[in-house]
């Protein structure tokens, strides 16, 4: 099972429910459901903040 793809996954269904989600907001979700963290998802998009990861993901 590749953990990246189902944590990135479940990124894109979240915040497009909230696209107001704060990163910290989104670690304690991930820590709670046994997600990737919001650096995580960062480092793998190629993005420097976590703004820039949801403007990445909230329109595909």
């Amino acid at each position: 099972m590749n953990y990246y793809k189902k944590s990135l996954k479940e990124f894109k269904k979240v915040i497009r429910k909230n696209k107001n989600m704060t990163r910290e907001e989104w670690d304690k979700y991930a820590m709670e459901n046994g997600f990737f963290s919001a650096l995580t998802l960062e480092a793998h998009g190629n993005v420097y903040n976590f703004e820039e990861l949801k403007k990445k993901y909230i329109f595909i």
